[in-house]
């Protein structure tokens, strides 16, 4: 009898187990399944972080672009400079080469010699410059029709020099030694002559310093 009912109640208690373990199964899946609005949350945070990261990639690649146009710029910039540089670098150069080319002419023309006699090269240099002659050797030149005027020839040698129908007005030929120089037609006018030596210096028609006139056969001295 017992087991009887006991077979007759096994299924019913089985169900209702069933039937009470089904509720905390749905709580388990509710709880482990995610709300709807959470899932919205969820999916605005993704959209939000995406968008975030779309708008700083945006913004480096804008910088990376800045930064690719102004290298070149820079560059050509920089090249454009340097052949500037260069090119006056060669400007310098040249010019450095030309004035070399003076120089070395300068020297031999401008400045005055004192070891040596002096060339007529070398004279136009000192006459175009200083018009400083103290000292000199210009013995034996042929300085015919110069424009001495002004010029320093104190204690300078004008030893048989060509000075015919020069210019020597106002000059400084104090000391100088013009023995045996051709002095015809020049002009001596107003002339520092304290001692020169003239021995031999020929004066046909030169002027004298008080702007007289030598006479024919004035030799070392004008004769009036």
């Amino acid at each position: 009898m017992n087991r009887h009912l006991a077979s007759h109640i096994a299924p019913y208690t089985l169900a209702a187990w069933l039937f009470a373990g089904v509720p905390s199964l749905h709580a388990q899946a509710a709880a482990t399944a995610p709300e709807p609005a959470a899932k919205e949350n969820v999916a605005k945070e993704n959209a939000a972080e995406a968008q975030t990261l779309k708008a700083a990639e945006a913004k480096l690649a804008a910088l990376a672009r800045e930064v690719e146009s102004d290298k070149p710029a820079a560059q050509v910039s920089k090249k454009k400079s340097g052949k500037k540089g260069s090119k006056g670098k060669l400007k310098k150069k040249k010019s450095s080469k030309r004035g070399k080319g003076n120089g070395k002419g300068a020297v031999a023309v401008k400045v005055k010699v004192l070891d040596r006699r002096m060339t007529q090269a070398e004279v136009q240099g000192v006459l175009a410059g200083s018009r400083d002659f103290s000292g000199t050797d210009l013995s034996g030149l042929n300085l015919t029709g110069y424009d001495l005027s002004g010029a320093k020839f104190n204690r300078a040698n004008l030893q048989s020099v060509n000075l015919e129908r020069a210019d020597l007005s106002e000059t400084d030929l104090e000391l100088a030694d013009l023995t045996g120089a051709d002095l015809r037609g020049a002009s001596l006018n107003q002339a520092r002559i304290r001692g020169t030596r003239l021995a031999g210096a020929k004066l046909d028609g030169a002027m004298w310093t008080d702007k007289t006139i030598c006479r024919a056969g004035s030799v070392g001295n004008c004769i009036e």
